[in-house]
């Protein structure tokens, strides 16, 4: 599959939940989770709505460049059909073949492990569709939630920890493509 001509047009369908290419009109979700300080919380400090609305420009134009810079995805519900989140490959490194993932949910839909859905749907496509052998995710080594959304879709904490990692108390979770095994212990309503 030719990732840059397809990046703009990826649809992922899990029984509970829809992935689908981030565009113009998921601006007021983007923004709305950049700026909210609980969402932020883990990630940065949060920005402000216009900083949020410049940012989410760029991100339209790099999930439509080629080469592939970024893929965004929107998370809906099937049951509300309402955007509820995202999802992100970006940071593609091709000498290495890997990309980093990352999601963020609304604070009222954190619980009901759409994001646990959404990561094995979109490491199954990077395997499936793009020239990645790993696919990562980095956050802080005491986020207990996070660690356990790794662990139940079946990242493995990476065995180094670089300079920049270290320096900001973060762990590296990956996948591989050789010996990923998804989703090992969720339920089946994901």
């Amino acid at each position: 599959m030719n990732p840059a001509a397809s990046a703009a047009h990826v649809e992922l369908d899990t029984p509970r939940l829809l992935l689908r290419s981030i565009r113009e009109s998921d601006e007021a979700l983007y923004c709305d989770l950049f700026s909210d300080a609980a969402t932020m919380q883990h990630i940065g400090p949060p920005w402000t709505r216009a900083e949020a609305a410049r940012a989410f420009r760029r991100v339209l134009q790099a999930t439509r460049s080629t080469p592939l810079r970024a893929l965004f995805m929107t998370l809906i519900p099937k049951d509300t059909q309402q955007p509820i989140g995202l999802c992100t490959l970006q940071n593609f490194d091709t000498v290495r073949r890997q990309t980093e993932l990352g999601v963020m949910l609304l604070p009222s839909r954190r619980e009901e492990k759409f994001a646990t859905a959404a990561l094995i749907a979109v490491i199954g496509h990077a395997f499936a569709a793009l020239d990645v052998d790993e696919v990562w995710v980095r956050f802080a080594v005491d986020h207990v939630a996070c660690e356990r959304l790794a662990l139940s879709v079946g990242l493995v904490r990476h065995p180094g920890i670089s300079p920049l990692d270290l320096g900001t108390n973060l762990w590296r979770w990956s996948a591989y493509r050789g010996s990923w095994r998804p989703g090992a212990g969720v339920p089946a309503q994901t």
